[in-house]
């Protein structure tokens, strides 16, 4: 019984030292990760982006990249808009939207019924319009998200809620039907990104073939479509490790403000 108790001092020891060494590796990597940001030079306008989450997201699904485009000065953390299960809107607005790329956020109280937050969203959009004056913005979506932007995109209220410049869809097929690309409005700039883990052609989650599908739709139709394909390891290129990527806030970036 000595022996064994005199052993774990050494291995709390050796836990505690490896732990060590995964932290600062960890820290190491995500801070080269971010070196795609720190110098990072786009146009500043005025058109805003609206980030829309997927299924079963938080606050945490877009945020973290807000905060990145913020802190690197490359756009501005301008408003959150929160949506109770019952429709209502809390709207936070942090800085001027007329101004530096500015960025809404858009966060679902019930994530997990797209029925619903594609009506929740046509009040967002209808109410950035006559209370915001915002009258074009960016779109980008993530997972089911992006099927929710392209559902608004291409049926929104002509004249009551804001043009969609530019979207970006990221991990998703983008439409329920090949029947509802037809809308496809023909001044839309597109930019779908995927994930391809250890060329497995998926993320885990979406398979890439999804998103080259929808590419293939849209790109007939709109002014421009390209695809961005992320291969790497889950690290980088999981679908929900997609949109916390640098290299996607990097190609996103370059993509809407220009």
């Amino acid at each position: 019984m000595e022996k064994k108790k005199r052993r774990w001092p050494k291995v709390v020891g050796w836990l505690a030292g490896v732990t060590g060494i995964l932290a600062v590796s960890g820290t190491l990597w995500w801070q080269n990760q971010l070196n795609v940001l720190r110098h990072l030079k786009v146009p500043q306008e005025r058109v805003a982006t609206v980030f829309i989450p997927g299924y079963n997201s938080n606050s945490w699904t877009f945020s973290p990249m807000i905060q990145r485009f913020d802190r690197y000065g490359i756009a501005t953390d301008a408003m959150t808009i929160q949506v109770a299960s019952n429709g209502r809107l809390t709207v936070t607005q942090k800085a001027r939207l007329n101004q530096r790329n500015p960025l809404i956020n858009i966060i679902f109280a019930d994530a997990r019924n797209p029925e619903k937050q594609i009506g929740q969203l046509d009040t967002i959009m209808t109410r950035l319009y006559q209370d915001y004056g915002i009258h074009q913005v960016n779109l980008v979506g993530h997972s089911m998200g992006g099927f929710l932007a392209f559902r608004y995109l291409t049926h929104r209220q002509a004249g009551k809620q804001p043009a969609v410049k530019r979207f970006v869809n990221i991990a998703s097929g983008g439409a329920r039907d090949d029947s509802d690309f037809a809308d496809t409005p023909r001044d839309l700039q597109v930019l779908a990104i995927g994930g391809d883990i250890w060329n497995m052609n998926s993320d885990w989650q979406v398979s890439l073939a999804s998103v080259q599908h929808f590419v293939r739709q849209v790109k007939p139709l709109a002014a421009s479509a390209k695809l961005s394909v992320i291969h790497g390891s889950p690290l980088t290129a999981y679908h929900s490790a997609l949109h916390q990527n640098p290299i996607v806030d990097q190609q996103i970036a370059r993509f809407l403000f220009r």
